[in-house]
């Protein structure tokens, strides 16, 4: 018992010194770093849909499609960037041999509503869309390949969640639509097509200037 009354005035003692050590908010350094902006790839499906084009007896099959984007980050919701996908074949379902593809590069600005750990974003997008088709026989007549390019406009949302190594993985849906995919021997106008894709999104950051 001799020995527990200094030791406790000893133990108040310290308490003064020991609460002035405490870092507050204004004490604590500065970040190094900043998130500059994503890259984000994908892979799926690209579906036609209305008209001829998406037609279900005459019109053209799914597509695989992959994609690539690139954007910087604005503030904590708005960021813009270009993206780009690039549907494989379309193939015909009433003409046996007959096949388009669609390549797109589309600037774009992207909303992100983080929700906890996870991400949801809507997109708007506009730009240019290159179209080829293939070689083909129809009622005995040999027709030569064909492209063309049209503008467009995309829109689509979507939600990443932690996936690997730091980066984000979820389900993106996106709907573009090509104001006119006409040429010599296909006369389409106006398609659509749906694109569902897993995406896998991954932050750059960079180090804050001194």
């Amino acid at each position: 018992m001799r020995f527990l009354l200094p030791a406790l005035l000893l133990a108040c003692s310290c308490l003064p010194a020991g609460a002035q050590q405490l870092p507050g908010l204004d004490d604590l350094p500065e970040p190094t770093r900043y998130l500059a902006g994503y890259i984000t790839g994908g892979a799926g499906w690209s579906m036609p849909f209305g008209g001829h084009w998406g037609d279900k007896t005459v019109g053209f099959k799914t597509s695989p499609v992959l994609s690539l984007a690139a954007s910087k980050r604005v503030d904590e919701v708005l960021s813009y960037g270009v993206e780009s996908f690039y549907a494989q074949k379309f193939v015909n379902r009433g003409i046996q041999g007959l096949t388009v593809k669609i390549f797109s590069f589309t600037p774009f600005v992207r909303a992100s509503f983080p929700v906890g750990g996870d991400t949801y974003y809507g997109v708007l997008g506009a730009g240019i869309y290159q179209w080829r088709q293939g070689p083909y026989t129809a009622g005995g007549t040999r027709y030569g390949t064909d492209s063309g390019s049209s503008a467009g406009i995309s829109l689509g949302a979507g939600g990443s969640y932690p996936f690997w190594w730091g980066t984000m993985a979820g389900l993106d849906l996106r709907w573009h639509h090509i104001i006119n995919m006409n040429g010599s021997n296909l006369k389409l106008g106006a398609v659509d097509t749906l694109n569902i894709m897993f995406a896998v999104n991954y932050s750059v950051w960079k180090d804050k200037k001194k």
